[in-house]
Order: C-alpha cells, then structure tokens, then sequence
C-alpha cells in the first residue's frame, strides 16, 4: 500500500498515528482515527490511506 504520495506530511503522521491513536488506545474505529488525526495536513490528500494504514497497524495486519 501507498501510504503517502508526496512525503510531505510522513513524519508527523507517522508519529500522531503511533503515539496518539495506537499508543494511546484512540484506534478503535476509523472515525476515532479521523478524529485523533484532525490535526494532521496532507497536502497530497493521502488521507484515506493514512486512515487504513493506521487501521491496520493497530490490528496487527
């Protein structure tokens, strides 16, 4: 899977996906991902991607 396009925002949203929302037990539903991940730019628009890929690390996939 692509996770991110331009590789722009892969830092941040690498961080803010582990520490906030799997670390922090916030990965409970894409919604709850969506929400814990508000304040997160893509300016490629690799959102829904972001969302799966944490998704599934949180599910061990």
């Amino acid at each position: 899977m692509n996770l991110h396009q331009c590789g722009y925002c892969t830092q941040g949203q690498t961080v803010s996906g582990v520490v906030a929302c799997i670390a922090e037990g916030h990965a409970r539903s894409r919604e709850e991902i969506r929400e814990w991940m508000s304040g997160n730019l893509c300016r490629c628009g690799a959102y829904t991607n972001i969302v799966t890929a944490i998704e599934q690390t949180a599910k061990g996939v």
